[in-house]
């Protein structure tokens, strides 16, 4: 299932909000590369992702992100994913940092991302 994470596929189910996100709010886009920012219409090649009131919103995927760790000094939180994926039901951990650019950084099971923020 962490291939689902990073292709950003599925659907949530409906739920509780998750945890405070504030801190990472926003757009990003998924190619740093290309113009536009779409979410939640699955691969496309102007593909972004949000965060926002605990949830992680992106192609066609929807997380609660939960049960938040203050990573002290760095900015950063880890969070559990709690995520469903075409009917299927799967969970990870995820690591955001917000970077002096705006960037969002990620990091997924030894997998990092670093994604601009949509304009």
């Amino acid at each position: 299932m962490k291939i689902a994470w990073v292709a950003l596929a599925g659907m949530m189910a409906a739920g509780s909000v998750g945890a405070d996100t504030s801190a990472f709010d926003g757009r990003y886009k998924v190619y740093p590369d290309r113009p536009g920012c779409v979410v939640g219409e699955g691969d496309v090649e102007n593909a972004a992702f949000e965060i926002s009131n605990g949830r992680y919103i992106g192609l066609e995927t929807e997380c609660r992100l939960i049960n938040p760790t203050n990573i002290r000094d760095m900015r950063a939180m880890l969070f559990d994913l709690q995520c469903m994926t075409e009917g299927t039901e799967w969970s990870d951990r995820i690591l955001l940092m917000r970077k002096d650019d705006g960037s969002l950084l990620r990091v997924v099971d030894g997998m990092s991302f670093t994604n601009p923020p949509c304009e």
